[in-house]
Order: structure tokens, then C-alpha cells, then sequence
């Protein structure tokens, strides 16, 4: 009589097919896409976070200056006050005349790379608030006496920095810097997300770490707020 050992068994098949059946199962899951599009999302994902390193280094420093003000010197200095004559060709003008406004624009440009288009004029004086990253300075241009006073607010390089953070007062070329950073970081979010796709399981591991993540930033907000 044979040994119950030694009966023939199917067991190991029975294995090799279960695996078999759950890879079919886990590949029928993964969401298809093309190999051609995951390399080109891969290229855009890799040049646009290098392009955009430092940038984004910037705005996560800044955001902590912004935050914590209190933690930084801001090197903020009193209020400096000048005065300075008008040019001879300036007072020998006749000052109603639009040539004498353009000369005193180009003078005051010079200066003090200032815009006199926002000027307030009068009869006999001229005012003018020029806010640029940081600083704050009021002129005001004396017609009777020929003279230009300066009042000048320097806030510190921190508060260049989180001005620019904000684009505050930085001029139409920051703003399309801001912009554009804005698109190239939705761009740069989008191609990882991508890339994710053909991969289940790291999916939806990423998918739930932005769950939690979101929804703690949205609950400690409303309690914050309520």
C-alpha cells in the first residue's frame, strides 16, 4: 500500500493560480495610461521643480517671517527727513506748461526713481507717496520756495522680502513673476500627481497622507474660526 505522502496532490497549483488570479486582479485596477505621456509628465515635473527650486525656497522662508514677525529684526529705522533745492532750469520754467511737468518727472526719476503721475498738484505745491518693498517716502514740492521735502520710512530687508512675498508694492513685473510661479506650481503639482497613476498602491498612500493633511488644515481652521 502506498504512503498518504506519497499521493499526487494539486495544492501547488492551486497556489501558483490564486497568485496568478490576484496579479490579474491588482493589474486590472491600475489605471491605464500611456507610456509616452507618464515620460513627458516625468520631464515636465523634474525642469519645472529645479526651475522653480529657489523660488519656492523663498516663498517657504518668507512664510515663516510673515508668521512670526516677532522673531526677526526688522531693522526698522526712524523716519529720515531731507531737503533738497529745485534745478535752476526747473524754477526758471513756467510751471503750468506740460514741458515743465515732464522735466520734473524726469528729474524726480533720476533722484529718486519715482513716478510723478500719481502726483497731487496745486498752486503752489506738489505732493507725492511713493510705496515701494519695504520703504515708504512722502514728497512734497514746495513751489514758493523752490524746495523738495523728503520723508523717507526704510522698514528693514525682512520687510522687503515679505512685501514681495505678498506682491505688495513690487511693481507690474513681479506680479507676472508671481503669476507665472503660480501656473508653473500648479503645473509642477499636477505632472507628480500624474505620475502617480499606473501606481495602486503608492496612489492610494498618497491619496490618504492628502486626506489627512487637508482635513487638518481645514479642521484646525474652523476652529480657529468658530
Amino acid at each position: 500500500m502506498k504512503s498518504l505522502n506519497a499521493l499526487p496532490t494539486d495544492e501547488p497549483q492551486l497556489v501558483i493560480r490564486d497568485k496568478a488570479t490576484k496579479a490579474a486582479k491588482v493589474k486590472a485596477k491600475k489605471i491605464r495610461v500611456s507610456r509616452s505621456s507618464l515620460s513627458i509628465a516625468r520631464t515636465i515635473h523634474i525642469y519645472v521643480s529645479m526651475a522653480l527650486l529657489l523660488l519656492m525656497l523663498f516663498f517657504a522662508v518668507t512664510g515663516i517671517t510673515l508668521n512670526h514677525p516677532e522673531w526677526f529684526d526688522t531693522n526698522q529705522e526712524g523716519a529720515k527727513y531731507s531737503e533738497i533745492p529745485l534745478p535752476d532750469y526747473l524754477i526758471a520754467s513756467q510751471r503750468d506748461e506740460a514741458q515743465w511737468r515732464e522735466a520734473l518727472g524726469h528729474w524726480m526719476k533720476s533722484q529718486w526713481s519715482v513716478d510723478i503721475t500719481q502726483a497731487q498738484f496745486s498752486e503752489d505745491e506738489i505732493s507725492l507717496v511713493h510705496k515701494a518693498p519695504g520703504t515708504y517716502q512722502v514728497f512734497t514740492l514746495d513751489l514758493l520756495d523752490n524746495l523738495v521735502f523728503v520723508e523717507s520710512h526704510h522698514y528693514g530687508a525682512i520687510a522687503v522680502l515679505n512685501d514681495l512675498h505678498k506682491g505688495r508694492n513690487a511693481g507690474l513685473a513681479w506680479q507676472w513673476i508671481l503669476d507665472i510661479s503660480s501656473a508653473l506650481i500648479i503645473l509642477f503639482s499636477m505632472s507628480g500627481a500624474y505620475l502617480l497613476l499606473p501606481q495602486t498602491r503608492k496612489l492610494k498612500n498618497s491619496l490618504f497622507y492628502m486626506v489627512i493633511v487637508s482635513g487638518s488644515c481645514g479642521l484646525v481652521y474652523v476652529t480657529q474660526v468658530l
